[in-house]
């Protein structure tokens, strides 16, 4: 009985804790003489809130490391814009020697360029769609949030009629009912959002993801015997490999962590 009555009152702190609650509410000392075990669906909806405030604690977090990433990813493109007009001029140095192989070598670097400069700019756009899909996330935990809040209301309404008990004077269950039935509307709302929000950052992950292989790709027949060979008076660019290696890192990680931040629904 002290068990039931500890989540009863932990269930009250995290239901005051909120702000947005809903609008209609009873006071739980109203059912202070009802007994624990007449109160089960009450417990049971306020285990599914302390899971949704864990759910909504994890999206934030979430959504707060997308925000890193999205600047981390602006950075890197500003770099690759700069490695490419660098290597232009490369390229336009190359061509004053007449040198065709210094030429040839200098145009395949440009293009390697290039490509690592589409890599970046895809994966802004990947990190920009994961930002958009872990606010949605956060928008979702939220309002399920809110949703579980109304359906602890419309179980103390409806055990407070099954007493004869009457809060106020225009006290009906309906309207207890209705408020539940709209907060799981806005919730199934918000799920959709989050769910298309995801759609989105997969399909900017192909993208990204088809844009690393083909860089790979180039980046492989280049070094192999007979590719690019670096002329005098260029210099090595460095860090390709560093950023391919960082990029697959990336690919993972965000793999991951999008299937385990997919949104759920009561």
């Amino acid at each position: 009985m002290r068990v039931l009555f500890c989540s009863i009152l932990l269930g009250s702190v995290l239901l005051s804790g909120c702000s947005s609650g809903p609008k209609y509410k009873i006071d739980d000392a109203l059912l202070a003489d009802v007994a624990p075990g007449e109160k089960t669906q009450m417990l049971s909806v306020q285990s599914e809130l302390n899971q949704a405030t864990e759910e909504k604690n994890k999206a934030a977090s979430d959504s707060a490391i997308a925000d890193k990433e999205l600047t981390v990813a602006d950075a890197e493109y500003d770099k690759t814009k700069a490695d490419v007009n660098m290597a232009k001029a490369e390229q336009s140095l190359a061509e004053s020697t007449k040198d065709l192989n210094r030429i040839a070598s200098a145009k395949k670097n440009l293009e390697l360029k290039q490509l690592a400069k589409d890599v970046a700019d895809a994966k802004v756009d990947f990190a920009k769609a994961r930002r958009s899909q872990a606010r949605a996330q956060v928008d979702f935990a939220e309002q399920r949030i809110v949703s579980l809040q109304a359906r602890y209301e419309q179980s103390k309404a409806q055990l407070a009629a099954a007493k004869g008990k009457k809060p106020t004077a225009d006290f009906a269950v309906s309207t207890f009912d209705e408020q539940a039935t709209n907060a799981q509307r806005k919730a199934d709302d918000a799920k959709l959002t989050a769910d298309r929000r995801q759609l989105d950052a997969t399909q900017a992950q192909g993208k990204y993801n088809q844009l690393v292989q083909k860089l790979q790709m180039l980046q492989g027949a280049q070094m192999a015997p007979g590719g690019m060979q670096q002329q005098p008076g260029m210099q090595q660019q460095p860090g390709m490999q560093q950023q391919l290696e960082c990029s697959s890192r990336w690919v993972s990680l965000r793999r991951s962590t999008s299937q385990a931040s997919s949104p759920t629904v009561p």
